[in-house]
């Protein structure tokens, strides 16, 4: 990413589409230079705005990286719940797995192949769950609760699948899922992302 290219994104914008347009530009530069390496500058200058401008709209660059995660999670989740066919009228601010009938292997299945579409946001992620293993770090703790909430919604529908050992299906899962993701990011996304997931779950969860 070149840290000196203006955007050429519209000045029109209304101030919620510039909103929308920062979190997209702060998922860019934080999926190329991490949190510790992106600056304030870097994102006003892929909006085409000063620093003081993009700063009217978030007050600190720990309270862009917040909104920013907390974008990328809304927009994940509408992905994957269009997948499964949750209507878009429903909350699901709580997680999806409590608003339908599929299976785990169904919810996992669909939350990869929305990833597959999406890799910047799992670059955003991977990036991010590394450096925030620092206590340290503005989303050390975002990542603790998320990590639990999923956990806890694999946990909840492997049960309601009448799965043994449903916390140990879960973090089985999980961790499938976040190994496979970082090798798909690091061969270069050449690797069948939704295939191999599927190879996996049925080892975890068998026919």
């Amino acid at each position: 990413m070149n840290r000196r290219k203006r955007s050429t994104s519209s000045p029109r914008m209304s101030a919620d589409q510039r909103r929308t347009s920062i979190l997209k530009s702060t998922i860019a530069c934080i999926s190329k230079f991490g949190f510790w390496g992106f600056t304030i500058r870097d994102v006003a200058e892929a909006e085409g705005v000063t620093e003081a401008g993009l700063l009217y709209y978030f007050k600190s660059k720990e309270e862009l990286l917040v909104k920013t995660l907390e974008y990328a999670d809304s927009i994940n989740a509408e992905a994957i719940a269009k997948r499964l066919g949750v209507s878009e009228e429903t909350d699901i601010s709580d997680g999806l797995g409590y608003h339908g009938n599929f299976s785990l292997k169904t919810l996992t299945t669909a939350t990869v192949e929305a990833n597959v579409s999406r890799p910047q946001l799992v670059s955003l992620y991977i990036v991010l769950q590394g450096e925030s293993l620092e206590d340290n770090h503005p989303a050390h703790q975002f990542f603790l609760d998320r990590e639990q909430k999923v956990l806890h919604e694999y946990a909840y529908v492997a049960k309601r699948d009448g799965l043994e050992n449903p916390d140990r299906i879960a973090l089985q899962t999980l961790s499938a899922m976040d190994g496979l993701q970082l090798r798909w990011l690091t061969g270069g996304k050449t690797m069948d992302f939704v295939d191999e997931w599927k190879r996996f779950i049925n080892i975890i969860i068998p026919d």
